[in-house]
């Protein structure tokens, strides 16, 4: 059986509701709500494909059609310069009332653009509009002292999100004592952070969502022999 694949069915089974509330958005981004909508949750969740081998980023899967639509929405960000405000709004929202409903799809318009970007396909490929790092002030203690130890490299690799940077990472730049490392959090990974994350949701709490991405990390790494 695969690693963590529990990971992935978690979130399909909380991401149900993934229609937008115009309320809670800036009106001047209302016109990515259509697109946010339609591909924004499932670009999130990079599913295992027993057949291929490997994770499979939801950018893969998707027609020339889709990509047109995307590419004029990705144009339309550009040309408005909205992106940094997509990402800040995003970064801002998470503590407050905002259902995660809205918050998750809207971010993962953008790490759709991210992974089309990792494809090479044009205009994505500027990375213009893209996920961008905000320092956010963590809150570790939300974590039980026996989860504790998830803070240090939760903040390290928790921020590898897509597929190209986790493999690129596990081949070619990961070193022995990061392996090793990686290798006792597999052992460690299991329905006692599954509990935890149904307590602080990853749309909400910064520090949930580098737990979940860890977790990710752990998961590819394992079913491609890496760890």
């Amino acid at each position: 059986m695969k690693v963590f694949r529990w990971l992935f069915s978690w979130w399909q089974r909380r991401s149900d509701d993934t229609r937008i509330s115009p309320a809670h958005l800036p009106t001047e981004l209302h016109y990515i709500i259509p697109l946010a909508e339609r591909h924004g949750s499932d670009a999130r969740v990079v599913p295992f494909d027993a057949r291929l081998g490997r994770h499979v980023p939801y950018a893969e899967k998707l027609s020339a059609r889709a990509i047109a639509s995307l590419r004029a929405l990705y144009i339309e960000i550009r040309a408005k310069d909205h992106g940094p405000l997509i990402n800040r709004w995003y970064h801002d929202s998470g503590e407050g009332p905002c259902p995660p409903g809205t918050r998750w799809p809207i971010y993962g318009l953008l790490c759709l653009f991210g992974q089309l970007a990792e494809l090479g396909i044009a205009p994505f490929n500027d990375r213009t509009v893209r996920p961008m790092k905000i320092r956010v002030e963590l809150d570790w203690t939300k974590l039980s002292d026996s989860l504790r130890y998830l803070a240090g490299p939760a903040e390290v690799y928790g921020e590898y999100q897509f597929e190209g940077a986790i493999l690129d990472f596990l081949r070619s730049r990961m070193t022995p004592e990061e392996r090793d490392e990686l290798q006792a959090l597999v052992q460690r990974y299991g329905d006692v952070i599954e509990r935890w994350l149904e307590e602080f949701p990853i749309t909400q709490h910064r520090e949930a969502a580098l737990v979940y991405f860890t977790g990710n990390l752990l998961a590819m790494g394992a079913d491609a022999g890496l760890l």
